[in-house]
């Protein structure tokens, strides 16, 4: 009897491993793809600060000049 638990007991740690073992994998392919829209992001709100703060100047110039 003891001997067909723990027999029961590996095979569900090894399944156990090998479902953490695929989470682990899509969690990764997530977060890189999470981290790809951020980089993105990132890019075009430093564009359009920049835009901002180029047109800004340009007005203040403009009335100064």
């Amino acid at each position: 009897m003891s001997l067909a638990m723990d027999y029961q007991t590996h095979n569900k740690a090894i399944e156990v491993a090998a479902q953490l073992d695929t989470h682990e994998a899509v969690c990764a392919e997530r977060y890189l793809g999470i981290n790809a829209r951020l980089k993105r992001l990132e890019g075009i709100l430093i564009t359009c600060a920049g835009t901002m703060i180029v047109l800004l100047l340009g007005i203040a110039f403009k009335i100064n000049g």
